[in-house]
């Protein structure tokens, strides 16, 4: 049998490490975690951006008061659509004010011990491969605890990996109201005072009930949600895995902004997962409702009317897989606006009793924020309409035109600084160009039209779906067919109108007669109003290329397990030295960067990975060979092999460490200091991360990974660098560590000085602490 764990590593000629390091099973001493940094971000500038929601509400108060003095009389239908979009934009944005307006850090406090505690994992038809770590995850939960593993399918295989891993099991002979009737029937069997609950999908980290229960010692708390986060950073959702904010996906803004704020007045809303209730107030409310196919949000609703106070930590517990591809986001968008509306329409959110009146704004705004879909609808069709029927939205003069189109660019801007960096422009609007066939259908709800419950596929693979582009491809389309239309229609003898005299007017040195600027182009077809509509139209062609564009992309990915981008050291077959690391890996795949390989018979090679909790040896089948890389497929010998790497792949905690990819984009007044040579909050600093390898540690026999960052320069040379180290190192000591692609494959470092970590875990999956250093290299 080949050793796994605790045997002994490949001999590197370096140093001798065990003399410098402190003590074993010490905690990273300084976190700076996710909501920490958000809450110093937030109350940076506070000052400022709320002088800038002012200036907001006044300005468009005063700009829509304008607005109905340039009404075109001649086209009275399609003046009344623009002005109805532009205060919709309006409501939009008070939405975005009202929920960002006072940040609510919390810290965890401590778990008072022998509490208990029942952790529920409803599942119905998703791959056990997923089951089975989510369920395995739970089980491994710090806190004492007894899981249970809720089959809405009854499946066989459910019943025997519930078995094999130790934990209840239980199952109904019917699955009626989906997952609510799932958790209820749960919730019958179990007798604990608190209950956690996790989606099939999310992995919890094991410190999960730790921050949880500490929250809840408050007897009036029902609740404590945390945000629902993802590990599959290239699903449709994320913006992009390797550009700025990297970590940034559609919900970015919910979770940690607009749920802390609403935190702030008891109000924060529940999302199903990474959820701990207390069992006397679910009962209070009669269980988890069930009229809904949102039970979570209508859940907390239910809640607050009867008084309860809820909390929310902005800090992931758990990591999940988030929508892959369009029809997965789509199902899911569908569901939760048609839910989140159906519910404020059952519990009558404008008439009832038990809330008070910053909470039932709270939960209005969440009902107001599907009107976008409607302002959309109408953004599309009045350049249509300008460019075939020649109907202009408002009176169109020099002056008119550059108010209209400036001032909701200036809205733009204030509303992004109050956003606090979680929006983009350009963003929002292909995101947008995404949601509105969604938030139209899901409008139904408020008709009282029921929605059957549809389960994510909660898969890894995209598929294209070109059915569900279709309005986006017909906006496309459309817009093509009216521009051409327009220009096929225009007379070359065209008579130079009031918006280029206007123009002209600027650009030459000649006095300028003030009528020129508010002179009103006639009505008609005109080649100016063509223009502006042509504008118009083009940019909402744009964003649905832009939208079609993406959802393609994200149709592409084709693996079945997650590829995480990791620096793993390796060992290639009996190299006594490292020779590589990998730069993606997954549970059956990887990825190695290295100078050279050895010849392998067979296209097999054997390989040690060096995972924070000891070396795992295994074999690959190699796929390709390229110059200074290499694929394969892991071929393992028993899942207890597999399950350690996954353990490792699935701590996510530690990996957000390496990415310095932030969730949050620059603000307006953060692009501000860039220009003067200011470094704001938020600006990242590119590096590249190379594993490495301490020989040994304390008294173990195998050797420590350890991940080395620059952003510059060569890596052996006196410069500065972080590190982080899966034990902990002694400040100014000289530390020797293996490095691959290296011709004497020795370097010294001396740590300098202790970095805060951005999280709350101590340990990941693996059990494995981690720490973060600034470092120098030395000769």
């Amino acid at each position: 049998m080949r050793k796994t764990q605790g045997g002994a590593s490949a001999r590197l000629p370096v140093f001798d490490n065990s003399r410098t390091l402190t003590p074993a099973g010490m905690a990273p001493s300084a976190h700076f975690s996710v909501s920490k940094q958000i809450d110093a971000r937030f109350n940076r500038r506070r000052t400022f951006r709320l002088a800038m929601a002012a200036v907001y509400l006044i300005g468009t108060l005063l700009y829509l008061a304008w607005r109905v003095t340039i009404f075109n009389p001649d086209s009275i239908l399609i003046s009344a659509a623009f002005y109805t979009a532009e205060w919709i934009g309006f409501i939009l944005g008070l939405t975005i004010i009202f929920s960002a307006w006072r940040y609510n850090h919390r810290e965890p406090g401590q778990a008072p011990p022998g509490l208990n505690v029942d952790v529920l994992i409803p599942t119905y038809k998703e791959p056990l491969h997923i089951i089975r770590r989510t369920v395995a995850a739970a089980r491994d939960i710090s806190y004492p605890h007894q899981t249970w593993l809720l089959d809405d399918a009854n499946r066989v295989e459910i019943e025997l990996l519930a078995r094999d891993l130790g934990v209840r099991y239980l199952s109904r002979g019917f699955n009626e109201n989906a997952k609510a009737g799932n958790l209820n029937h749960g919730l019958s069997h179990c007798r604990a005072d608190f209950v956690a609950v996790f989606d099939a999908d999310h992995i919890a980290q094991p410190h999960a009930l730790d921050v949880l229960l500490g929250l809840m010692q408050d007897e009036n708390v029902a609740m404590v949600q945390t945000p629902q986060d993802y590990y599959n950073t290239d699903a449709f959702q994320y913006l992009s895995p390797r550009r700025k904010a990297g970590l940034w996906h559609d919900q970015s803004y919910f979770y940690n902004l607009a749920q802390p704020c609403r935190d702030s007045w008891n109000a924060s809303s529940c999302v199903g997962t990474g959820v701990l209730y207390r069992r006397s107030a679910l009962d209070a409310i009669g269980g988890i409702p069930v009229d809904t196919v949102t039970e979570d949000f209508h859940t907390s609703l239910k809640l607050h009317k009867q008084g309860w106070h809820t909390r929310y930590l902005n800090e992931p517990i758990a990591f999940g897989i988030a929508a892959a591809d369009l029809a997965e986001y789509y199902k899911t968008r569908h569901r939760w606006a048609h839910g989140n509306l159906a519910t404020l329409r059952h519990e009558r959110i404008f008439s009832c009793t038990g809330l008070s009146i910053k909470q039932r704004l709270s939960y209005l705004s969440l009902g107001l924020i599907y009107l976008e879909g409607w302002q959309q609808l109408l953004l599309f069709i009045i350049p249509l309409c300008a460019l075939v029927l020649g109907w202009a939205p408002f009176q169109i003069s020099f002056f008119n035109v550059v108010i209209v189109l400036c001032f909701p660019i200036i809205g733009y801007l204030l509303l992004q600084e109050f956003g606090c960096g979680f929006s983009r422009f350009w963003t929002n609007e292909v995101f947008a160009m995404a949601r509105w066939p969604v938030h139209l259908v899901s409008a139904a709800a408020l008709l009282g039209r029921k929605l059957p419950w549809r389960s994510s596929a909660k898969n890894i693979q995209g598929k294209v779906n070109w059915r569900l582009m279709a309005p986006q491809l017909t906006v496309f389309a459309l817009g093509a067919l009216a521009l051409s239309y327009a220009a096929w229609r225009l007379n070359d003898d065209f008579v130079v109108g009031p918006l280029a005299h206007g123009l002209l007017a600027l650009l030459t040195p000649r006095q300028v007669q003030r009528d020129t600027f508010f002179e009103i182009l006639p009505a008609g077809y005109s080649v100016e109003l063509v223009a502006i509509a042509g504008f118009w139209s083009l940019f909402n062609m744009v964003r649905a290329g832009a939208f079609v564009a993406k959802a393609l992309k994200n149709a592409k990915q084709s693996s079945a397990f997650f590829r995480f981008e990791l620096p793993l050291p390796v060992s290639l077959g009996s190299t006594p030295a490292l020779a590589s690391q990998t730069v993606s890996i997954s549970e059956d795949w990887v990825r190695l960067a290295a100078s050279a390989f050895p010849e392998a018979a067979e296209d097999k090679l054997q390989l040690t990975l060096h995972l924070p909790d000891g070396p795992l040896v295994c074999d690959i089948a190699i796929l390709r060979k390229e110059k200074g890389y290499l694929e394969g497929l892991f071929l393992w010998e028993s899942e207890a092999e597999r399950d350690r790497l996954a353990a490792t792949l699935y701590s996510i905690g530690w990996q957000r460490e390496l990415q310095h990819h932030h969730a949050y984009f620059l603000t307006p007044s953060d692009l501000i200091l860039r220009l003067v040579g200011k470094h704001p909050d938020g600006v990242e600093v590119k590096r590249s991360w190379t594993a490495g390898l301490l020989p040994k540690y304390n008294n173990s026999l195998f050797a420590m990974p350890i991940l080395i960052s620059q952003s510059t320069g060569s890596l052996i040379s006196p410069q500065f660098v972080e590190i982080m180290s899966f034990v902990p190192l002694s400040i100014g000591a000289i530390h020797a560590i293996g490095l691959p692609d290296k011709q004497t494959n020795l370097a010294k470092l001396i740590p300098l000085q202790e970095l805060p970590i951005a999280s709350l875990p101590h340990s990941g999956l693996n059990g494995r602490s981690f720490w973060r250093y600034k470092a120098e290299f030395i000769q």
